[in-house]
């Protein structure tokens, strides 16, 4: 069953270009992903230190694969201690 996620990344502002650029250096590796539907992100307009990425997968099992990607390793390095907070929400999609 495909998911969704909502990550909320908090950058802190001296390190929010730092943050964009990883995060946007994500978006075509990620893309080229079996299972992934959609990986777009987004910044807040009241907050433009909240990034918010929309996600979607076909389903768990290409999650998890994302997840264990080096291109996720390399981004949880680079931006590892430049946010203030990650927030990760897992919905199941229902239509």
């Amino acid at each position: 069953m495909p998911l969704s996620i909502i990550a909320t990344i908090v950058a802190h502002p001296e390190h929010r270009e730092t943050v964009t650029q990883a995060l946007t250096a994500m978006l075509a590796p990620t893309r080229a992903e079996a299972g992934c539907q959609q990986y777009d992100l987004h910044v807040d307009q009241a907050d433009p230190n909240r990034l918010v990425m929309i996600e979607r997968w076909t389903d768990d099992a290409a999650l998890d694969a994302h997840i264990a990607t080096p291109h996720m390793a390399r981004l949880k390095a680079v931006i590892n201690d430049k946010t203030s907070g990650i927030d990760i929400q897992r919905l199941t999609y229902l239509a």
